[in-house]
């Protein structure tokens, strides 16, 4: 797989972004921005929606995501073994594994979330954000509580408030996450 950082660099420069102008759009700092260029590794989901969205590309685009020829403009399939898990930011967070790679002018981003044992970092993105723990537990923070999803348990919540997620176990937790949207930019 092509170093994640070098791809996006290439990408911005293709689209005659400058680091500056991206990142304002983005929603994050400059500094952030030139960390994720240097780093073979994409940033949280969040984050790699919202500077997709400002270079109006997919993000399957900037994860090099392959999947099988369109059977129609209206559908895709995800089949078995398609993609690759990302490890999100610095090691020991959460992988994901998007479930859909063409999302442009798509309002819901599916994806296969592995939350390592473990606290990840604080998230806060527009829109809204539907969980459901496949396998394992994870406590969800949000509003200062923190909420014990075992597996079967879902929540929905407006991801605009900052949440993170606690796997209080020593296995990963395998969550089916779903960002919705509103506002394209």
């Amino acid at each position: 797989m092509p170093h994640f950082g070098n791809s996006l660099r290439a990408l911005r420069k293709t689209r005659g972004q400058t680091q500056q102008a991206l990142a304002i759009a983005a929603g994050i700092s400059k500094g952030y921005l030139s960390k994720i260029e240097a780093s073979a590794r994409p940033p949280t989901f969040s984050t790699l929606q919202s500077i997709a969205a400002v270079l109006d590309a997919e993000v399957g685009d900037l994860l090099d995501f392959q999947t099988t020829p369109a059977r129609s403009a209206n559908l895709e399939i995800h089949e078995p073994g398609e993609g690759s898990w990302q490890q999100a930011g610095e090691p020991g967070g959460y992988a994901f594994l998007p479930l859909a790679g063409r999302y442009r002018q798509k309002y819901l981003s599916p994806f296969l979330m592995e939350v390592a044992p473990g606290t990840t970092s604080y998230f806060k993105h527009d829109g809204e954000e539907f969980l459901h723990v496949l396998d394992g537990t994870v406590e969800l923070e949000y509003e200062g509580r923190r909420h014990t999803l075992q597996a079967g348990a879902s929540a929905y919540l407006d991801s605009r408030i900052k949440h993170r997620f606690h796997n209080p176990t020593r296995k990963p937790a395998k969550v089916l996450a779903v960002n919705f949207v509103y506002r394209r930019f």
